[in-house]
Formats: structure tokens, C-alpha cells, sequence
């Protein structure tokens, strides 16, 4: 079974337009992976700094193994300074 994974976070003060490029490089790189089906992002009406992705894997583990590659791209995880910390990310089954 498919794996629905919520990634929520927070952009530090004055760094949305940033933070949105960065999270579209996460994007495309994932849609780009074997096992990503969608990746849509969703972007505070209320704080122009809280943003939430939605996620469809083939497994939680291929997200895992995914993130994992991803936080070793020293360039990658320096992008991640606009935040102001890491992702809350949280794996659901579609019922």
C-alpha cells in the first residue's frame, strides 16, 4: 500500500519567496524519484510563512531513503537556513 506523507514547515521571518524556492527544488527532485506520484504544495493564507506539502509514495520507506539522499546534498541542506527548523513530516494511509 501507498504511502500519503504531510510535511509541515516554517519559513523564518521575511523568507517566504526563499523558503518556496527551495521547497520547489525539493519538488521537482521528487517527482523526479522513482516512487513519488505527487508532491503538491500548500502555502498558509492566514502566515505567508507556514507551508504544508502533500506527498504520494509508493512506501513510506522510499520517502525515507528519499529524504535521507536528499539531507547528504551539502548545497541542498544549506538552502535549508530559510527555515526556521527542520520539516515535521508525518506518513498517512489513504482510508
Amino acid at each position: 500500500m501507498g504511502a500519503v506523507v504531510i510535511v509541515n514547515i516554517e519559513a523564518k521571518l521575511g523568507k517566504s519567496t526563499e523558503a518556496l524556492e527551495v521547497i520547489k527544488k525539493s519538488q521537482q527532485l521528487c517527482l523526479s524519484t522513482d516512487g513519488c506520484a505527487d508532491f503538491k504544495i500548500l502555502q498558509s493564507q492566514e502566515d505567508k510563512h507556514k507551508f504544508s506539502f502533500v506527498e504520494r509514495w509508493v512506501s513510506a520507506e522510499t520517502h525515507k531513503a528519499f529524504v535521507e539522499q536528499l539531507m547528504s546534498d551539502e548545497a541542498f541542506v544549506a538552502s535549508m537556513d530559510v527555515f526556521t527548523s527542520g520539516p515535521e513530516i508525518a506518513y498517512f494511509d489513504e482510508v
